[in-house]
This record gives C-alpha cells, structure tokens and sequence, in this order.
C-alpha cells in the first residue's frame, strides 16, 4: 500500500502528543527569484502541545546569508515561531538556519515516485537485465543554462544518447510529449534508454547556490543501475553520499563537486571522460549497481520514515 506522506507525518507527531495544524503544500506558486516562494501562513492560536507543521514542498531561496521562506515564517509568527516545525526538501537546510524554526528534513517528491515505482515494479524490472549496449546517456528536458553547457562539450561525444529541449530532440519521445506526464511514467516510457546506457551524466535542477534539491534525475539513475555523474549545486554528490547513497567514488572523479560555477561542468566531464566514453571496464561494479537499486526500491523509503520518526522523537524530548 502506498503511504500518503502527509498521514504520516500526522500521524507521527500526533503519537507524540502534539496538536498538529499541518499546512502540507506550502508553497504558493508561482516563484519569485527575489523574494522566493509565496507562501501560506494560516492565522491559529498557539497553546502549550500546539505545533505548525509546514511542508516546504520545493528548493528554498538562499540569499545574503539567510533562507528567505524561512524569513516569511519568522515574521508571520514572531514569539511562536519555535512551536513552527518546517519539514524540507534540500539536503541538510538546517545548516544554512540557525533560528527558532524547528527544522526536519524528508524528501517527500522521492518518498513518493519511489512507491509508486515499487508497486509498478513489474513493468519495468526487465530494464534491468537490458545490455549496456551505449556508453551514456544525458537527458535535458528544461533549458537552462548549465545544461546548456553540458550539452555544448557532450553533443561531439560518441556512443551516447543526449538530448536538450526541443534544440536536441530524444528521437524516442519528443519533449512536447512531456508535458503532464509523471516522472514515473516518463522512466517507463524511456526503459529503453536507461536500460541500454551504462553512464548516467545527471544535470540536476538547481546548479549555482547551495543548498539544493536532489531529485528523480539522480534516483532514476541508480534504478537503472547506472554510474552516476551528477553535475549540480555545489556539493551535491558529497549530499548523496551522506544520505547512504553509492557515488562509486574509486572510478568516478568527484573532485569537481565543490569547485567554481565556471570550473565545475568542464572538469566533471573531462576528468571523467574514459568512464563516460566506456573505456573502463563496469563488469566489476554490476553487484554494487544492483545493490544501489535494491536499497533504493525497497529500503530507501523505510530509512527515511525511521529517520523522520527519530528527528521527531528528538523534537519531542526538546521541550518546545
């Protein structure tokens, strides 16, 4: 059965006897570069076992030195703000606060496709077993600007599938098609690529500040047991190795992740370049590939409810 995220955070804080007022999609689009998410504030009364509990259900906006969603909250609830619980998406936020909000981190948008994908394992489980008949892979849907780049040097590399927009079009599905169509369902309908490509180079969403998101770019790479290359915010790959992840450190350079904007993209593809062209031999990693896989699928959603439910009981003995 697919759990419900939003039952079971309630579900977790009200055990621990909180009267839990949950606003679970507090975003409110659309975005603003300067002043960050819009975002909804419901008017309560705090008493003794009150607790706010806002979902931040996106990357958030670091800006001189402060993450301006957070701002929002401190402002609307000013002497109540430690009796606020936000429950975020990029990794290890509370390193970038240090103010009364209380912060627990849970990757909800994951949490979520990994279920569904669990449950649709069937469909898609011959993937696996696939030849790695290309080298690589790069798939771009939005247009920006550090895809752009990576488009630009991987576009006169052989032996790979690249796309970018409609500038690079997938020739197996075109991106106008994309458009309302799940992430799920999109892994489905492109098992061809991912299961025929053994290196994954992932341009994450966000690139230039930290902290970030990790998203199903990165995640579906390791489904597909595939070596992954993941050129994002600065730091990324060091998050992922945190969270338990396998970044397969001893083939794959990963000096590159906390180098400049400038310097990052050209030296993630040039010091790697033998691996993503397949001139090393993977043979040796294939027990370590589906192992990623199987930890994702099928434990990785079980350690992130146990390590929510830890940070709650944390929460708990705190003595809001």
């Amino acid at each position: 059965m697919i759990r419900h995220y939003s039952e079971f955070f309630q579900n977790t804080l009200t055990k621990l006897g909180f009267d839990v007022h949950g606003v679970w999609n507090t975003f409110d689009p659309p975005y603003n570069h300067d002043t960050g998410w819009p975002i909804k504030l419901p008017d309560i009364e705090f008493r003794a076992s009150t607790l706010l509990v806002m979902h931040f259900q996106d990357f958030v906006t670091h800006k001189d030195g402060k993450i301006l969603e957070l701002e929002q909250v401190e402002q609307k609830y000013q002497q109540y703000a430690n009796q606020v619980v936000v429950i975020y998406w990029p990794h290890n936020l509370k390193h970038y606060y240090t103010g009364p909000i209380k912060l627990i981190e849970f990757n909800v948008h994951e949490y979520q496709i990994l279920q569904n994908l669990h449950v649709r394992w069937d469909e898609w489980r011959h993937m696996v077993s696939m030849p790695k008949t290309l080298a690589w892979q790069c798939l771009n849907g939005r247009m920006c600007a550090h895809r752009f780049q990576v488009k630009e040097i991987l576009q006169h590399w052989p032996n790979g599938i690249l796309s970018y927009h409609d500038a690079v079009p997938l020739s197996q599905w075109d991106y106008s098609t994309y458009q309302g169509t799940e992430n799920e369902d999109n892994f489905i309908r492109l098992l061809d690529v991912y299961g025929s490509c053994a290196v994954n180079i992932v341009t994450e969403t966000q690139y230039n500040t930290a902290p970030g998101i990790i998203t199903e770019k990165t995640f579906m790479a390791m489904l597909a047991e595939q070596i992954p290359i993941v050129i994002g915010y600065p730091g990324i790959v060091q998050d992922c190795i945190e969270l338990g992840f396998d970044m397969f450190t001893d083939i794959v350079d990963v000096s590159y992740d906390y180098l400049s904007n400038d310097q990052r993209i050209q030296h993630a593809l040039e010091t790697n370049r033998d691996i993503i062209l397949g001139k090393i031999d993977l043979a040796p990693y294939r027990e370590r590939l589906c192992a990623q896989r199987e930890f994702l699928l099928d434990d990785y959603p079980t350690v992130m409810e146990l390590r929510f439910i830890r940070d709650c009981e944390q929460l708990s003995n705190s003595n809001l």
